[in-house]
């Protein structure tokens, strides 16, 4: 079988992950390395002794005809031009979260990918994590009964762990929900199995070197009447944690702790699951080959990856109106984002 030949833009930390990936799947192969400073792209190739171009202007990566796959590992602010140059040029595409810092440039991505018909996967990788599996599997097994309200908490000191030079920035990088804490709106939707009509959000600064709020405590109403509770924190003196909560009329799990007298009788407290936890920052940690390879496997059996863009503009919505709620105060319907589609 042809490979499928991948090309990365951006030559930072996560990139070295997607390359990691595409090497390990005998189906796709790394044609090309795209970064302004040829040296982090050189890093790579040498490092895995890639045989790929190397290139600081993306436009020349995209005339190349073995390129079928290209992932956007940039600065968040500049995935939009990336993503539509991308799409224009008939790429499938790996987006990195979040997918954009404004609505405006989530929606120009979809209109330019519906109009040249590529497939997308958006990064949210704890979709692979074992733990978020089997709270999905327990989720469609009804193990929980009536779920009636979902918790998940995206908490990471990261302006002490990582690059501040854009990661601390508010136009290269966000908001704290934006930078990080999307992964946790996003396992929010995808274990409530429902649409948000409402958020109410409050957020706090506290004395650090980040220009944005670096906590923000999100409400959300879904419109089947389940509530949901999300908490980003780059301020607590604390490791990393991705903590996830899911309660219902027959069973509740509190991240590895489930109980579920209805599936288990007679249990009287919380069991452990014995998994791999989402509770490291390190992105080595995170299963992008899992990720790489379910791509693949939608590319090649023109099949819906999941999650794609269209899905995760929702997650994206939810973000946009937790920083507009925050900042002005009153709660916001999802509607309100939905017309600019």
């Amino acid at each position: 079988m042809k490979k499928l030949g991948a090309a990365i833009i951006g030559c930072g930390q996560v990139a070295e992950e997607y390359v990691k990936a595409f090497q390990k799947d005998d189906r796709s192969q790394v044609r090309s390395l795209v970064s302004r400073n040829r040296a982090n792209a050189q890093r790579y190739r040498d490092r895995y002794d890639l045989q790929c171009t190397i290139e600081t202007d993306a436009s020349k990566m995209l005339g190349q005809d073995d390129v079928d796959i290209v992932a956007v590992c940039t600065p968040h602010n500049v995935h939009t031009e990336y993503v539509v140059a991308a799409a224009e040029a008939g790429k499938h595409i790996i987006i990195e979260k979040p997918v954009a810092l404004t609505t405006e440039g989530v929606r120009k991505q979809q209109e330019a990918v519906r109009k040249n018909k590529v497939k997308t996967i958006i990064s949210f990788v704890l979709h692979w994590n074992p733990l978020l599996m089997t709270i999905d599997r327990l989720l469609e097994q009804e193990v929980f009964g009536d779920v009636f309200m979902i918790e998940v908490d995206y908490l990471h000191r990261i302006w002490m762990t990582t690059d501040l030079k854009w990661y601390g920035s508010r136009e290269k990088s966000g908001t704290a929900i934006l930078t990080g804490g999307c992964h946790a709106v996003d396992a929010l939707r995808w274990f409530a199995r429902s649409q948000v009509e409402q958020v109410c959000a409050y957020q706090v600064k506290t004395e650090n070197p980040i220009e944005y709020p670096g906590t923000i405590s999100v409400n959300v109403k879904f419109k089947d009447g389940k509530i949901g509770r999300s908490t980003t924190t780059f301020d607590a003196q604390m490791p990393y944690r991705f903590n996830i909560g899911v309660y219902g009329t027959e069973g509740t799990l509190r991240n590895d702790e489930l109980f579920a007298p209805k599936l288990f009788p007679g249990q009287k407290d919380f069991m452990k699951i014995p998994c791999i936890l989402p509770h490291s920052a390190d992105v080595a940690h995170h299963p992008f080959v899992d990720e790489v390879s379910h791509f693949l496997d939608c590319i090649i059996d023109d099949k819906r990856p999941f999650p794609d863009l269209d899905d995760a503009a929702k997650t994206m919505d939810v973000c946009f109106a937790a920083d507009l709620s925050a900042q002005s105060g009153k709660p916001v319907a999802i509607s309100e984002l939905e017309n600019k589609r």
